[in-house]
């Protein structure tokens, strides 16, 4: 098979995977979720995840922040219809632009936190978000819609903190390569409506409804958008750890500091609060493998937790290909295999399957992971970890000549790779060969060293290698694509 065919095959799968979690869809069939009022016995109910649950008299309300709560919310508004007073989203900018549908005239849409970056028109919708929460009483119920993205589009800091100074500590931890995991924590700790404050300022409502969009791995709740109707568990580092380890901690006033030494209060957990995880990379995953059996390829999903930094995990791909490679040349056994499998234990029988059949049909191997990496920045250039894994695979890929045959694609679900517009790029040898027809290897190597892959998939071969979508209107983390010839 062509290498360009592979290319095109590997966009087709990642644009089924993402529109397997598309937030409309979750709510289209109405088999789990069924948020139109059905009236029986002079009673009026709606279904939750195949459960009924009766709303007689009761009015509803919705709110949501994140990158894919559009599409999840105006499906639901209009499934409530009469029974819906109102509600607020904060969602990206230029997300009504790019959704093209009409929207239900009792929402109020705000459109901030461009480049993923919390800005006052965030500050304003989160404000008016934790107004509608402290309003509610024993007749309303809340729906709440939670996306990845919905960090940065929910900022209330707490006193003494400014807007600017939670931009400068969350961007302080990216750059110096915390987890997504770690930054959340601070993030909640910096917030009057993350870490459950939302859940508290709702406590008078009749029931709490939350649906989420999971975007880390495990589908920690109380990390997805910071968890604002989450109770905090408590476990795991605190906030000055975290601060602390990444060299943040000297850089902040003795009055902020405080902040984060002082323990918070314990918070009741809301009675009747019920959490609905209603797509994830799990999802897309499966999707993409389905996708890819469609198109004549023997796919296996080795993993859904794909985390650490870029270079770190484009090294575990490059020994995963060199053993397939000597499993095919029959040079190492099952045994062996086992032993240097650096993925997902209860992965490998179904990795071994894909690959004895990719063996015998000849067929090539689609490999599918999904997962959250990180990138230390250490440069001025412009990128993002899809866009950085994909040209270190590209350099990986041509210098290793034994697997030159193979090709990559890793991509942002959310089709936004870091501040760029980029969703992700493609990584193959063929990529150096073009970029060395008019630069050197020296000149690559400072494109990596200054954290640049944008600007260098951007102008080599006007985009050819870019991935670029949109925004998707979706955010389950990322999927990498190896595909073996």
């Amino acid at each position: 098979m062509a290498k360009r065919q592979m290319w095109d095959h590997m966009r087709q799968v990642f644009q089924q995977a993402v529109n397997a979690v598309h937030p409309e869809k979750i709510f289209v069939d109405f088999n789990s979720f069924d948020l139109r009022p059905k009236e029986r016995d002079q009673r009026v109910y709606i279904k939750l995840d195949g459960q009924e649950h009766d709303i007689t008299g009761k009015t509803c309300h919705v709110v949501g922040f994140g990158k894919a709560v559009l599409g999840m919310a105006n499906k639901v508004t209009m499934d409530l219809g009469q029974l819906l007073a109102g509600g607020v989203l904060s969602v990206p900018v230029n997300s009504l632009q790019q959704f093209k549908q009409p929207i239900c005239d009792k929402l109020t849409v705000h459109e901030g936190a461009p480049n993923n970056l919390p800005d006052e028109t965030a500050l304003k919708a989160a404000q008016a978000i934790k107004k509608i929460a402290e309003n509610m009483m024993d007749k309303d119920v809340l729906f709440v819609f939670i996306s990845g993205g919905g960090s940065a589009l929910l900022p209330l800091p707490r006193p003494p903190l400014t807007l600017q100074d939670k931009r400068s500590i969350a961007d302080k931890l990216m750059k110096r390569g915390a987890s997504i995991q770690e930054i959340n924590t601070v993030r909640s700790a910096c917030s009057e409506i993350k870490g459950g404050r939302l859940a508290l300022a709702a406590r008078q409502a009749c029931m709490l409804v939350t649906f989420v969009l999971s975007d880390i791995i495990g589908d920690p709740l109380e990390l997805i958008a910071c968890g604002p109707t989450i109770q905090p568990s408590g476990v795991g580092k605190s906030t000055a750890e975290i601060l602390r380890k990444y060299q943040v901690w000297d850089d902040l006033s003795a009055e902020v500091k405080q902040i984060f030494e002082k323990p918070d209060q314990q918070q009741d957990a809301f009675a009747n609060s019920k959490v609905f995880v209603v797509g994830n990379n799990v999802i897309a995953t499966a999707a993409a493998a389905h996708e890819a059996t469609q198109l004549g390829y023997i796919p296996c999903v080795l993993s859904c937790s794909v985390q650490g930094d870029v270079s770190s995990v484009a090294a575990d791909y490059q020994r995963l290909l060199h053993v397939i490679q000597e499993f095919k040349q029959q040079t190492i056994n099952q045994q062996q295999l086992r032993e240097r499998f650096a993925f997902d234990e209860r992965r490998f029988q179904d990795f071994c399957r894909a690959l004895e059949q990719h063996m015998m049909t000849k067929a090539p191997l689609f490999i599918i992971c999904g997962g959250e990496p990180v990138i230390k920045v250490i440069g001025q250039g412009l990128g993002g970890r899809s866009q950085h894994l994909a040209l270190l695979m590209s350099q990986m890929l041509h210098r290793d000549e034994s697997l030159g045959g193979c090709t990559f694609l890793s991509a942002g679900t959310d089709g936004i790779d870091g501040p760029t517009d980029a969703a992700g790029a493609i990584g193959d040898s063929c990529v150096i060969d073009a970029y060395l027809a008019s630069h050197t290897l020296d000149e690559l190597a400072e494109v990596l060293r200054n954290c640049d892959s944008y600007n260098f998939y951007k102008q080599l071969l006007d985009g050819d290698y870019h991935l670029i979508t949109g925004h998707t209107g979706t955010n389950v983390m990322d999927l990498h694509f190896l595909v073996v010839p």
